[in-house]
């Protein structure tokens, strides 16, 4: 089974000069937890998680006047707290394959890409974790129907 069956075709991205107020913004708006960034030709060049962003935040917003951290979050970039180089993956990997690589990476999401690298999905280590209970719940009702 291949990642196109458990991926998430939604994907809201930004890219690298897009300010820290915005990804605020995305992160607020979405719920998502990732946030790819992308070039000009759609193509992933790095990630921000939500850790990330709290993580670069995190020292000013405590201390620093609501002005002050405005203006902060106006002028620092994505580019600057981005995750890069990301890995990306096609649709056609494995889903064993993807977990392995999570593991392996210790991260917590691929990124799609087609065969032009451009973004098309995200997967995640919940999207795997969800395909894989549900398989275990099929296997549970089959064994049930079979008593």
């Amino acid at each position: 089974m291949s990642l196109a069956s458990i991926m998430s075709r939604k994907v809201c991205a930004t890219t690298e000069d897009a300010s820290m107020a915005s990804l605020r913004t995305l992160f607020t708006e979405t719920k998502f937890q990732h946030v790819p960034v992308i070039n000009s030709m759609q193509q992933p060049i790095g990630i921000v998680s939500v850790k990330d962003y709290f993580k670069a935040v995190s020292s000013i917003v405590d201390t620093a006047s609501e002005s002050t951290t405005e203006l902060f979050m106006q002028k620092r970039k994505v580019g600057q707290i981005m995750s890069s180089p990301v890995i990306s993956v096609s649709q056609d990997t494995g889903i064993l394959q993807a977990a392995t690589m999570l593991v392996q990476h210790n991260i917590s999401c691929l990124l799609v890409v087609d065969a032009q690298q451009h973004l098309i999905g995200i997967v995640s280590w919940k999207d795997i974790m969800r395909r894989i209970v549900q398989a275990q719940q099929k296997k549970q009702q089959a064994s049930l129907q079979k008593k």
